[in-house]
């Protein structure tokens, strides 16, 4: 029997609606012309059994339903990315194949004996589970049937195109319906780490002050590692902790709308009042997941600061290069803009946490500053432009001296940022050495056998009886070399310890070369160990 076959889901629940043949299952739409292609041989079941429901009629194989209303969805499938932002690019073939692993794996999954289990395609809306066909010849009883496993069974390339559409969704921007797609594949398979990862981003970046959701969304980011794989669970822990970060960045900055159109105080404590609300929310997700607040926090004041620089910059175009343009209103807005963002600055220095984002807002300060110190208003004096409202000289030095403020305050933040630095990585390493212990004990094992072998090559050459006379000859040399420069001896003398000495300092000469055939393969054993002593220390000591 021919029946349409919708090319996205594989199912032939189709109505009619405005010309347009619409899938009941996944909403996708076909033209007449499309719709003949689509016609396929489809054997008679249960799962068929809506297509009853329709009259044949000569250009489908459908009535057309006057009642029916055409249902949202995109027509498009298109993969995009719902993973690490770092790493990945436009498209993420990873998360398709991973449901389809997942749903393999209930398939597989080990049955009781002498069970029989048929698994038939079914229709989601609604779910229909096929009762099996009993043998002709001999009358079994019923098998048990997992009703769960036969749906999701039953619907892989559903939710994988389910899984697609809210990708879509979600790269466009439409985070409702991207949640509503994610919302439909939790309902097939409850324990679907995508779609639970999806759907607590798309709560994420749908909060509002009103309507403030990020603790919906820290939930289904725990359900969604839950449910994850041992060998996936670091990849999704990577992602939410990046997720999180970036949409909390993001909420802060959607709420700088007011601040960035009308720069005043005012509009940012606003702004200061927001950071302040997802604060609790970052603590909780760095107990959960152990997001980076310190990655967060800096991130956050390097993204303001881009505002703020901002502002400042139209500041300094609407004030314009021309003289005549800078008249005393327009120097006075000047200042008031720019004191505003000095403020701001000052503000995110505080919040900043890498010496590299709190050197460049303390950049922007000084500029700023001595930009306000260098211009003025002007007033026009016949056919003269005449400098008008400066900086007074208290003024000037009040600015000098917020200046050093802030130098004074990068440097105590350098010391700090240092300190900090230094006991995380101290933490990390500890952190890193517990997980493998096995092998630093073979590191320290294998250093003090290198320092016992040290010890005993600098013994053995001091046992060599070749070493001591060489002492013994240049503690000679020594004793001749004070006797010849002994001033109270006669030339004569002098010139017999010259002599000797010249005899002696030849012994030495020879005695070396007779030495070292045999101690430089010591000393280059002791070198080489010595070398391989300094990196054990570099890898125990080395940042994780």
């Amino acid at each position: 029997m021919k029946k349409l076959v919708c090319d996205l889901c594989g199912e032939s629940d189709f109505v009619k609606v405005e010309g347009m043949f619409e899938c009941q299952v996944c909403g996708a739409k076909y033209s007449v012309e499309e719709a003949k292609s689509l016609f396929r041989d489809v054997k008679d079941s249960p799962s068929a059994s809506t297509a009853d429901d329709y009259d044949e009629a000569p250009d489908s194989g459908f009535k057309e339903n006057p009642v029916a209303q055409p249902k949202a969805g995109p027509t498009i499938v298109r993969k995009v990315i719902v993973a690490k932002p770092s790493t990945q690019s436009q498209s993420d073939p990873q998360a398709a194949k991973r449901i389809v692993q997942q749903m393999k794996k209930q398939e597989e999954a080990p049955k009781k004996p002498g069970a029989t289990t048929v698994i038939k395609k079914v229709v989601v809306k609604p779910t229909v589970v096929a009762k099996p066909a009993a043998p002709a010849k001999k009358v079994q009883p019923k098998p048990t049937v997992d009703v769960s496993k036969m749906a999701v069974g039953g619907n892989i390339q559903m939710i994988e195109n389910l899984f697609i559409l809210s990708e879509n969704a979600y790269d466009s921007e439409n985070y409702v319906d991207a949640e509503n797609y994610a919302n439909r594949v939790i309902e097939i398979d409850a324990s679907n780490s995508d779609a639970w990862l999806m759907k607590g981003n798309c709560a994420a970046r749908q909060s509002t002050p009103a309507n403030f959701r990020f603790l919906e969304a820290i939930n289904c980011w725990n359900t969604c590692l839950q449910n994850s794989d041992k060998d996936e669970f670091e990849d999704y822990q990577f992602t939410v902790r990046t997720n999180i970060t970036d949409i909390m960045v993001a909420y802060v900055l959607k709420n700088c709308i007011d601040f960035a159109k009308t720069p005043t105080d005012e509009n940012f404590a606003k702004v200061k009042e927001t950071i302040d609300t997802v604060e609790p929310m970052m603590r909780k997700a760095n107990q959960t997941f152990g997001v980076d607040i310190v990655s967060y926090e800096d991130k956050l004041a390097s993204n303001l600061s881009a505002v703020v620089t901002k502002i400042s910059k139209q500041a300094i175009q609407n004030f314009g290069k021309k003289k005549e343009q800078q008249t005393d209103e327009a120097y006075a807005k000047f200042v008031q803009t720019q004191d505003v963002c000095i403020n701001c600055w000052d503000y995110l220095m505080d919040l900043a946490k890498r010496h590299g984002t709190v050197t460049a807002i303390l950049s922007s300060i000084v500029k700023m500053q001595e930009a306000i110190i260098r211009n003025c208003g002007h007033k026009v004096s016949g056919s003269k432009v005449k400098e008008s409202v400066k900086c007074s000289m208290a003024e000037r030095n009040l600015r000098l001296e917020k200046i050093q403020k802030a130098k004074k305050k990068l440097d105590d933040k350098f010391v700090d940022i240092r300190k900090r630095d230094k006991v995380d990585q101290k933490i990390k390493n500890e952190k890193y050495w517990e997980e493998h212990q096995e092998e630093k004990q073979q590191l320290l094992d294998e250093r003090q056998k290198l320092d016992h072998e040290i010890f005993e090559l600098e013994n053995s050459k001091l046992k060599m009886p070749e070493l001591t006379e060489l002492k013994k000859l240049e503690e000679e040399a020594i004793r001749l070399q004070v006797l010849k420069d002994n001033p109270t001896y006669s030339n004569k003398e002098r010139t017999a310890y010259m002599d000797q000495l010249n005899k002696v300092r030849k012994q030495i000469v020879t005695k070396k070369r007779e030495l070292a055939s045999r101690l430089n393969p010591i000393e280059d054993k002791i070198e080489k160990y010595k070398k391989r002593m300094y990196n054990i220390d570099k890898e125990l000591n080395q940042n994780r």
